[in-house]
């Protein structure tokens, strides 16, 4: 019997910087690499509500990911606005959505939680995530860059992982909704030609410096959120 056809739109919430694009690709690009070889009954469309593309009907497809972005949701731009009312129709219509990053905190402002600037600082380069859940290993490395965090975990939410830098790093919802902190799409390369992009400037000195050290000592396999990720989506668009 042949597998069905699962729709899934990603909504681009952050562009991949110029100077980097030709060779990294976009960000639905690079989630749809990591997660395609997982999940191969999928097609994927891209839409960009960052660069003024328009929000579809939600119905419109079987599934949405939401990618991070350079922006802070607290900034409420329109295009923020809009989408957070958005991912509130999703949970009426109980379609399901994954959110990366920014999108995991966006996602937490939409469903009641509170995203905001921590005190912990910038989070970038390879950290150690454990786990609290069955579809999910004990443990794994994980790419990030982020300076914002969820504070208050939304009431419809459980936290199933995080790391000593992010506590509310991964959440599974009541209804069908996951999301984390990091970024599963990011390769080694773009992890580090970040940190090195943007440091001095954007990242204190000695940030990027850790970054660039715990890429080289906390290796990231991606596959098991990859499975994770598609495990779900396979679940809630079949049943």
């Amino acid at each position: 019997m042949s597998q069905k056809l699962i729709r899934i739109c990603i909504l681009e919430n952050g562009r991949t910087p110029d100077d980097l694009i030709d060779q990294f690709g976009s960000y639905p690009m690079m989630i749809e690499k990591w997660l395609s070889p997982f999940l191969p009954e999928a097609t994927f469309t891209y839409l960009s509500p960052v660069s003024g593309d328009r929000l579809p009907s939600p119905s419109e497809f079987d599934g949405y990911i939401l990618s991070g972005s350079k922006y802070s949701t607290y900034e409420r731009s329109p295009w923020m606005l809009a989408l957070i009312a958005f991912l509130q129709q999703l949970r009426q219509e109980r379609i399901p959505v994954f959110g990366i990053c920014f999108g995991h905190q966006i996602m937490a402002d939409a469903y009641g939680g509170l995203n905001a600037k921590s005190e912990k600082g910038w989070g970038v380069g390879s950290q150690h995530y454990e786990y609290d859940a069955q579809a999910l290993p004990a443990s794994t490395h994980a790419y990030v860059f982020h300076q914002d965090q969820v504070q208050k975990v939304p009431p419809e939410a459980t936290r199933v992982g995080g790391s000593s830098h992010c506590e509310n790093g991964v959440f599974a919802y009541s209804f069908p909704a996951i999301s984390v902190q990091y970024h599963p799409e990011f390769s080694a390369e773009y992890t580090r030609v970040l940190a090195e992009k943007f440091r001095g400037d954007l990242l204190p000195e000695q940030v990027s410096a850790n970054a660039l050290d715990s890429v080289n000592d906390l290796p990231v396999d991606a596959t098991p959120i990859a499975k994770w990720v598609a495990g779900f989506f396979q679940r809630h668009v079949n049943s």
